[in-house]
């Protein structure tokens, strides 16, 4: 196996930000039983070393691949940007006002009367949001226009941490 190669690659995927999560499921398992370190127990410490290494890229490729975020930002790293540097932090006034609303909204759900309603509501509004900054950057890829891509995954990226955020405001309140 050749780790140097992108992930799409490996698992013999076509660079796309759609991604059938069940086949790449079945190829990761698969790739992983192949190439599993406990395969070579025997074998000398250079044949252990490489499947060390080959382990640990088909698990950065699958952990990469899996994740609508993390695959789109790969993407867009594989043509040469860098769509979470620091130094980029444009984003357009009106999303930026509805995050600070969803901040907001977040903050106040450990007063409401019925915390975990709240909390449902408003993970299906996140879950919404996400679903289609998806569909907006697989759009935007397909048709090359990497600033409109790069544009909704940085906001996918907002979505993403409210989200995680969210779940462990419910953790915290539900437990």
């Amino acid at each position: 196996m050749n780790i140097t190669q992108d992930y799409f690659s490996c698992y013999g995927l076509p660079c796309s930000f759609i991604v059938d999560v069940v086949a790449l499921r079945k190829l990761h398992h698969s790739l992983q039983h192949q190439h599993h370190p406990d395969r070579c127990v025997s074998a000398p410490d250079s044949k252990q070393r490489r499947a060390v290494q080959i382990t640990t890229y088909l698990n950065q490729a699958y952990a990469t691949l899996s994740e609508p975020l993390k695959r789109g930002i790969y993407l867009l790293q594989l043509e040469g940007m860098d769509p979470l540097a620091p130094t980029n932090t444009q984003m357009p006034m009106d999303f930026l006002l509805q995050q600070i609303e969803l901040r907001e909204s977040l903050d106040d759900i450990h007063l409401a009367q019925d915390p975990e309603s709240k909390i449902d509501s408003m993970s299906a509004l996140l879950t919404h949001q996400a679903s289609q900054l998806e569909s907006e950057f697989a759009q935007a890829y397909q048709a090359s226009d990497l600033s409109v891509a790069e544009t909704a995954v940085r906001k996918l990226q907002f979505i993403v941490k409210l989200q995680q955020q969210l779940d462990a405001l419910e953790g915290v309140l539900l437990d």
